[in-house]
């Protein structure tokens, strides 16, 4: 059977108008924040406070939370390697290193080197098109200076690169973290900082696909404000961090119009921000001289109170006296409880 000249036209107006009713087709949905990876935590000991450590000081130095602690007196050099044992064939490797400079600064360098292993590659029409590693590496350094006994400052630089896809150019990124510490005379610690400014992606995906023709995609990281304090006495310490963060990103939709009687799609696109809030609590307590106990909970969305996390852990600190080495561990229960993670590190004093 065949449509007649005037069926046909009465089917595509029916068609061209049910189009019309269905909103834009996204093509970008919230999965998360670009360079989320790299903010997972530093070091068995941050880890096992939930990450609340951006006043605190008694744990060591880690300017990783906040660039202004990188001016914290230290008498040796100190050292952290970590390890992280993840499900979802995920990884993250940590590795830092503290030292003075006199008579009033210090400087901080870590690297730090998350992803994800064996990815079943597949292409749009489904077939396997062999595994590959999706990985992000962060060098950074950060200075801090004692303005003060009680008032420190810091900036911190970071040197960011993503490798997704071995057919995809790597993006790079570059970043600036500041910070402030004021220490009270009531052993109260307070702190403020600002992460990630600048920082972002940008791709191109014209070699991944093959086009003549491609939009470079810039990826922003959120920019992070940090509102920190902490209680140290002689054996223990409570820490909290409150952490806005506002995200900048380009949503694309379709829309159908007609041009001269003949439908077209176009592409509109608009920026939209979007903004959350977390908040961090921690704990430790030394119950002897060789052992310190440590938890932490979270709340990564103040929207969700289901997204919340815990952790907990512990250091053996060795009876030597040469490098007075540390062996440190932490067990963290991610966000929305899907997944256990275990983080092992070393921390030495050269």
């Amino acid at each position: 059977m065949t449509l007649t000249h005037k069926t046909y036209h009465l089917v595509y107006r029916c068609f061209f108008l049910m189009m019309l009713s269905i909103p834009g087709i996204l093509h970008a949905q919230d999965g998360g924040f670009a360079g989320g990876a790299l903010h997972t935590g530093f070091s068995a000991r941050g880890l096992a406070m939930g990450n609340a450590m951006s006043a605190v000081t008694s744990q060591g130095i880690y300017s990783f939370y906040n660039p202004a602690l990188a001016a914290s007196e230290a008498q040796q050099k100190q050292t952290d390697l970590s390890i992280a044992s993840m499900e979802f064939d995920r990884y993250l490797q940590t590795a830092g290193v503290h030292f003075q400079l006199p008579p009033s600064a210090g400087m901080s360098f870590m690297i730090i080197h998350t992803g994800i292993r064996d990815i079943d590659g597949r292409s749009v029409s489904g077939y396997p098109t062999g595994q590959f590693d999706a990985a992000d590496l962060q060098l950074r350094g950060d200075f801090g200076i004692r303005l003060s006994e009680k008032f420190y400052g810091g900036i911190g630089l970071k040197f960011s690169m993503a490798d997704y896809h071995p057919e995809l150019e790597k993006a790079t990124s570059f970043g600036i973290d500041v910070g402030v510490l004021l220490k009270t005379e009531s052993d109260f610690n307070i702190a403020l900082s600002i992460k990630d400014l600048f920082a972002g992606y940008n791709w191109n995906s014209q070699s991944l696909y093959g086009l003549d023709q491609a939009q470079n995609t810039l990826d922003e990281f959120p920019t992070r404000l940090t509102i920190g304090t902490a209680y140290e006495a002689s054996k223990w310490t409570v820490s909290a961090d409150y952490e806005y963060l506002i995200s900048k990103t380009e949503l694309t939709s379709q829309q159908i119009i007609l041009i001269e009687g003949i439908p077209t799609t176009q592409k509109i696109s608009e920026d939209v921000t979007s903004t959350l809030s977390q908040l961090r609590f921690g704990s430790s307590v030394d119950l002897h001289e060789r052992f310190t106990l440590r938890g932490g909970w979270g709340l990564p969305s103040l929207e969700n109170s289901d997204s919340w996390n815990l952790s907990t852990g512990f250091s053996i600190h060795l009876p030597f006296d040469h490098l007075k080495p540390s062996i440190d561990y932490a067990f963290v229960k991610e966000p929305y409880r899907l997944s256990n993670m275990h983080v092992f590190s070393l921390r030495l004093n050269l």
